[in-house]
């Protein structure tokens, strides 16, 4: 068994735009490769039947693409997982949608153009929120079950 320390986190980049996803998933490569495995795509479709098939920790997101919304792509993560980290890229968007992403549970966004910094500090901040959940959830697993019993 994997400890949750060793245990790399996954995310999901997702982009219409296929050189922002180039260039986001360089800096994420080379900043985190160690600790975490990337999947980057440009079809939100795509993106959609993947979260709905498997759970990822990190998703990245565009939030304003074509066919489906970045606020689409956060409801599927998160019915798969409520602990999923979920950061959102936009050139434009309105306050509609940005306060519609924090009521459905979104970890945080960045305006572009990206700022490279600014974006790998938000990923360490996904990074160690996501750790922070995965050691206390796995703390509640171990505490015993209480006594049947006790409750009939």
């Amino acid at each position: 068994m994997v400890s949750s320390s060793s245990r790399k986190a996954k995310i999901l980049l997702i982009d219409d735009d296929p050189a922002m996803v180039r260039l986001l998933t360089k800096f994420v490569e080379r900043a985190f490769g160690d600790r975490t495995l990337i999947e980057s795509l440009t079809d939100p479709r795509e993106a959609r039947a993947r979260l709905n098939e498997s759970v990822v920790d990190i998703l990245i997101t565009d939030l304003e693409m074509p066919g489906i919304s970045g606020l689409e792509l956060l409801r599927s993560a998160k019915r798969r997982n409520a602990f999923t980290q979920v950061l959102f890229i936009t050139g434009q968007s309105s306050q509609d949608a940005l306060l519609d992403a924090l009521e459905l549970g979104a970890t945080d966004y960045l305006l572009k153009p990206v700022e490279h910094d600014g974006f790998l500090e938000l990923i360490e901040q996904a990074l160690l929120r996501h750790q922070r959940w995965r050691v206390a959830l796995s703390e509640t697993w171990r505490e015993p079950v209480a006594n049947v019993k006790d409750f009939l």
